[in-house]
Order: C-alpha cells, then sequence, then structure tokens
C-alpha cells in the first residue's frame, strides 16, 4: 500500500458540490472496493477505520481540529526492533481494525515539514481538494493547474481587469 497515495485518496474521497455529496466511502460495497482498490483489507472494521480517520484527518487538515484526534491510531500503533543478518530493522504495528488509519496518519505525519506541511488543502476558492506538495520549494497552491490554476488566474486577472477600467 503506498501511504501517500493512500492519504491523498482518503482525504480526497468525499466531496460536496452544491447539494450532491459524492462519497467514494459512503456505501459498504463502495468502501470495500475503495480499499482493495488501495491494498487493504475489504473487512468492515477497515471500513469504519477509513471513514473515521478520514474525518479527523480532514478537520486537522482545514485547521478546525488539533491533532489531537488522531491520538486514537496513534496510541495503537507500535514499533518494535529485529535484529536481521543486515542488523537491527524497526517494524512498524498497527492493529487490523486500524490499519488504514495508521498508515495515512504515518503518512500524514512524514509530510509536516515545519512550517509549511506538504499535504494541504487547494487554495483555490470553493475547493475541496487536499494536496501532496513535492515541488522543492513546496509553494504549489492548488490540486491541479488545469481546473483550480486556471480558474484563479483568470479571476485574478478579470478583477485586476475591472479595477483598471
Amino acid at each position: 500500500m503506498d501511504a501517500e497515495r493512500l492519504l491523498l485518496d482518503l482525504v480526497n474521497s468525499r466531496l460536496v458540490s452544491g447539494g450532491d455529496v459524492h462519497d467514494e466511502l459512503g456505501d459498504d460495497d463502495r468502501a470495500a472496493e475503495w480499499l482493495r482498490d488501495h491494498g487493504a483489507p475489504a473487512e468492515y472494521a477497515q471500513v469504519a477505520d477509513a471513514r473515521a480517520v478520514r474525518a479527523a484527518l480532514v478537520a486537522v487538515l482545514r485547521g478546525e481540529a488539533s491533532d489531537a484526534v488522531l491520538e486514537p491510531w496513534i496510541r495503537a500503533m507500535t514499533r518494535t526492533a529485529r535484529l536481521t543478518a543486515d542488523g537491527l530493522e524497526w517494524v512498524d504495528q498497527t492493529p487490523a481494525d486500524r490499519r488504514v488509519g495508521g498508515e495515512a496518519i504515518a503518512a500524514w505525519a512524514r509530510l509536516q515539514n515545519g512550517g509549511r506541511p506538504r499535504i494541504r488543502a487547494c487554495e483555490a476558492e470553493g475547493c475541496q481538494h487536499f494536496l501532496i506538495d513535492n515541488s522543492r520549494s513546496n509553494n504549489r497552491r492548488w490540486h491541479s493547474m488545469e481546473t483550480c490554476g486556471n480558474r484563479e488566474k483568470a479571476r485574478r486577472h478579470y478583477a485586476r481587469a475591472k479595477a483598471a477600467s
């Protein structure tokens, strides 16, 4: 399971547009398929975990909750050492019913980059997507240049042209 892809797809799996809700984890069958597509077991406990951790992570990423809401998953994660022929190896272990949450939170923690995290909300007005910025300068603003970036640039251009006239 690619943890960064899992994290990004998870926080982007529920979008509201107008009155329509598109939720990839909305019903159990779709959620099970989503989990299988992401290399996770498609069991009820995993579905419940994915829904719960998604809500917690979205709230943290939007600044609506402190990272303390992630504690139930963090407390469930353990790291043990194992001696191998190559030396000491650290093994992360998470209970089966917290596996999706544990993977997503571990990826989230790796993406915290001091003052400017690598994962954040798209800056376009009205956009609900999140993005992972892998650029060297870590200054990406939109989840998609084709949609949000162009729309925001056009909006600013229109505002400048209107102000100049």
